[in-house]
């Protein structure tokens, strides 16, 4: 039983995902660090060449979206919820959220500011702009 077990867990931990971060192929910059990824998505990097970004998360309980904050933006769940609490009063707010892929990958096909992150599996098209790809361990 203790076998098992460790294979799962073993398994689990040693297959990450990739992320690739992306925006519309108008999109004025040709890639972005984590740094500023990190930077747009906590609402403290609010334009780009005097454009207005507007950064799309997933649902709450969204897998890619725990995987994001942890390796882009290097936060726990309770630390955002605090950081979001916080900044609120500061006039700083989340991004927009959007329930699927396919609603993500509409939002950026249509607004050129838009900027989201996709499991790099999921990524088949290449209308978009790659900014930036990443890796959850």
């Amino acid at each position: 039983m203790k076998i098992i077990f460790l294979l799962l867990l073993f398994l689990t931990l040693g297959f990450g995902r990739d992320i690739t971060v992306i925006a519309h192929n108008n999109f004025p910059k040709d890639h972005l660090n984590a740094k500023m990824i990190k930077a747009i998505f906590l609402d403290k990097k609010r334009f780009i060449a005097d454009k207005k970004l507007l950064p799309i998360n997933y649902p709450f309980d969204d897998v890619l979206r725990e995987c994001f904050e942890r390796s882009i933006l290097k936060k726990s769940r309770y630390s955002l919820e605090s950081y979001w609490r916080s900044a609120h009063y500061k006039g700083k707010s989340p991004p927009k959220v959007v329930k699927s892929k396919e609603m993500l990958f509409k939002y950026i096909e249509n607004v050129d500011m838009a900027i989201g992150y996709i499991d790099t599996k999921s990524l088949q098209d290449t209308n978009f702009k790659i900014l930036y790809k990443g890796h959850c361990p």
